[in-house]
């Protein structure tokens, strides 16, 4: 005699699609509430030195570790959303210098973030270049 045992197969697949389900949820209701967070940000152990100009007018060059911890964890505020309103020019632009001699830029404004040639629209506005602008030229 041979067992079959399709209500187990049926509990399995009901409780693998609920819990694929709950987590499509979440992600979209976190991007919704956080936005879209940038992806291939540096990490610290990979940057030299980073470069912040304010205004195109200031600039400072940054080479401390722990300073340079926190300008990378700072580009962490530029989450982004889909469909806003990009406008203005860049206030800031911050250039990590890498170890292997490649750079990244981020370019912000109260509003927009720019990020590999593309704008987006900043879902917390101001946040960012208040906190630079606060830390590194007032």
């Amino acid at each position: 005699m041979k067992k079959e045992k399709k209500g187990g197969k049926f509990v399995l697949w009901n409780t693998l699609f609920v819990i694929i389900v709950s987590c499509v949820l979440n992600v979209v209701i976190w991007i919704l509430f956080h936005g879209i967070p940038l992806i291939g940000l540096p990490k610290k152990e990979d940057v030299k030195s980073v470069t912040i100009i304010y205004n195109e007018t200031q600039k400072r060059e940054i080479t401390d570790n722990k300073t340079i911890e926190i300008l990378v964890k700072s580009a962490n505020l530029l989450n982004y959303q889909l469909w806003g309103q990009t406008e203005g020019s860049p206030i800031i632009d911050m250039i990590y210098h890498l170890k292997d001699g490649s750079e990244i830029k981020i370019c912000a404004n109260n509003t927009t973030m720019w990020w590999y040639g593309k704008s987006h629209a900043i879902k917390e506005t101001g946040t960012f270049v208040n906190i630079i602008q606060g830390l590194f030229f007032d």
